[in-house]
């Protein structure tokens, strides 16, 4: 049973472990490491928290960020490589929080990050405060990691270059699409490739940039979290991959796109046919992903792959006027 002294938040929480599921032994290295018992506990849940993330307050007022995953589970070595990843990012000036201490014990691996006070994902929505300073920590990104600080960083296109062949799947096999895919199928598969000569760069990439991946501190310590790839491309690709979180939160791709232009220095200077190959490429992706089976541990996942395909075919329609 949980202790009654201690606050657990679960407001955001209905998947993942929460702290009080954890071993014992798990727990008592945790409160160990910080040299005080845990007050507060504040358990996080979502598409991207497959095991353990917790927000902890100890007794002395210090805070950890608690992440983890059982050494079964298939993203174990995902979480091993970003604890690695962090220790090379910190000494670069990186904008990440701190690892602590990263360790395998009672059947996980645990990682904890230095705690930030009051520290919240941003909001994107139209209008919102937070869309300066989100902006302005993707533009800060871009100039802490030119040039690559692991410059033996494979190149982005190495690694995913031929994950982005949707439209090309779809016009092999004849898949049923929406009205305005299929009216340009041709056009899309044809061009779905012409984003790779403009990838490659010295930018360490984070590949997976959003509103998720950004905490906003009280004191203005704003850092990304989550870094688990290695990857080094072109310096759009990342605000390219953040754009389409505008038009999520609400933004119509126009205001989306102007947003960017104003606020993001590597997105004001990108080659425009760029980013228009690389969307293309992009939605492909996200609507040739939603179609496979489900993962048993991430439910919500191909949901949220189907609403970024139809983000990014409005962004399309947008961008070519097809």
């Amino acid at each position: 049973m949980a202790d009654e002294n201690v606050v657990n938040n679960l407001a955001d929480a209905d998947a993942g472990t929460d702290w009080f599921l954890l071993p014992a032994k798990v727990r008592a290295e945790v409160e160990s490491l910080a040299g005080a018992p845990v007050v507060e506990v504040h358990t996080l849940a979502g598409a991207r928290f497959a095991g353990l993330a917790a927000r902890l307050r100890f007794a002395t007022g210090a805070r950890l960020f608690l992440k983890g995953i059982p050494t079964e589970h298939v993203l174990y070595q995902r979480y091993r490589q970003e604890s690695a990843i962090n220790q090379l990012l910190v000494p670069a000036g990186v904008p990440v929080p701190r690892l602590r201490h990263a360790w395998r014990t009672s059947g996980w691996w645990l990682m904890a990050f230095e705690g930030i006070a009051g520290a919240r994902h941003p909001d994107l929505t139209p209008g919102s405060p937070d869309l300066a300073r989100a902006l302005g920590l993707l533009d800060r990104l871009t100039a802490a990691v030119t040039p690559a600080p692991v410059p033996e960083a494979p190149g982005f296109i190495t690694v995913l270059g031929e994950e982005f062949r949707g439209w090309r799947q779809f016009a092999e096999t004849a898949a049923a699409l929406d009205p305005w895919a299929t009216r340009n199928l041709d056009r899309l598969a044809a061009t779905e490739r012409f984003w790779l000569p403009y990838a490659d760069g010295t930018i360490l990439l984070h590949a997976d940039l959003g509103p998720d991946t950004m905490l906003l501190g009280q004191s203005g310590t704003d850092v990304v979290v989550d870094w688990a790839y290695l990857h080094r491309g072109a310096a759009w690709i990342d605000p390219a991959l953040f754009l389409p979180h505008l038009i999520q939160a609400g933004h119509t791709p126009e205001e989306a796109e102007a947003l960017m232009s104003s606020n993001v220095a590597a997105w004001a200077d990108a080659p425009p046919e760029a980013i228009t190959f690389f969307a293309i490429a992009l939605t492909g992706y996200w609507e040739n992903s939603w179609r496979l089976p489900a993962p048993s541990r991430a439910p919500r996942l191909r949901p949220y792959q189907r609403q970024m395909a139809e983000i990014g075919r409005a962004w399309l329609r947008h961008r070519t006027g097809w």
